[in-house]
């Protein structure tokens, strides 16, 4: 009798998977989409071990925004050690439940456009942090990103740059006291250019405990924008009720 036993991938897994698929790839540089195509990753997995990977001296970033593996052999300039850094769990998918991911897949196929999921991360430079990516079979918006080096931007960059991050300052204190942070806070969601270029992002909060926990995004090319802006909008709000405890009061298009 054989017995089937399924092992589900663990964070380590993962990390040897996509050292295995750039060592396969060859000497590179290669685009993070391809990396994570070829470990059978997620890009904001693969992009969070690459970082890891950066990080310890095992992964360079070329110019154009792609990877390689560092060589063994290759010598590293002597530099004064610095301070030890505490040991971050880089690779570690932070836990999405199966309701919120359901949720983000429903409105990337209402949408057929890109969704994102970002969190604030507020313990040194204030930064959103995608937690989630889920793109069309087609990654356009990946695509793009790589070729202006803007990949990086789009899973993590400080609050000030783009649409989700003014929604996260908006909704905390003192900030929210400001003409700007109650605009945005009544509208209930904000618009405006992604760090790609050509493309827009919609983002709307997702709130827990009376909290920003979140912001829901729709990230799509000015164009599809301009013809689907208020029917994109509808289904972002829509899903940020579902997902959260409470939204504003007011919120709504404008």
């Amino acid at each position: 009798m054989t017995i089937d036993l399924h092992v589900e991938r663990t964070s380590s897994d993962r990390v040897f998977e996509l050292l295995d698929a750039l060592a396969s790839l060859g000497p590179g540089p290669h685009r993070l989409q391809d990396v994570a195509a070829h470990a059978k990753l997620g890009a904001s997995t693969a992009h969070r071990i690459l970082q890891a990977g950066i990080r310890a001296g095992r992964v360079s970033k070329a110019q154009r925004g792609r990877y390689l593996l560092t060589s063994p052999a290759e010598p590293r300039a002597a530099t004064p050690a610095p301070p030890p850094e505490p040991v971050l769990p880089a690779s570690q998918p932070l836990a999405v439940s199966r309701r919120i991911r359901l949720g983000l897949a429903a409105l990337q196929k209402a949408t057929e456009q890109p969704v994102l999921l970002y969190v604030p991360l507020i313990l040194d430079t204030p930064m959103r942090y995608c937690l989630a990516y889920v793109p069309p079979r087609q990654d356009e918006l990946l695509s793009d990103a790589e070729r202006l080096l803007a990949a990086d931007m789009v899973f993590c960059a400080p609050l000030t740059v783009d649409a989700p991050g003014r929604l996260i300052m908006a909704h905390m204190a003192p900030q929210r006291e400001s003409v700007q942070a109650r605009a945005i806070v009544g509208a209930g969601y904000t618009y405006g250019p992604s760090p790609v270029a050509g493309w827009n992002t919609l983002a709307a909060p997702l709130r827990r405990f009376g909290q920003i926990a979140g912001v829901i995004c729709i990230t799509a090319r000015a164009s599809w924008m301009g013809r689907y802006r208020e029917h994109g909008l509808g289904r972002l709000l829509s899903l940020a009720r579902e997902l959260g405890d409470e939204l504003p009061t007011g919120a709504g298009r404008s």
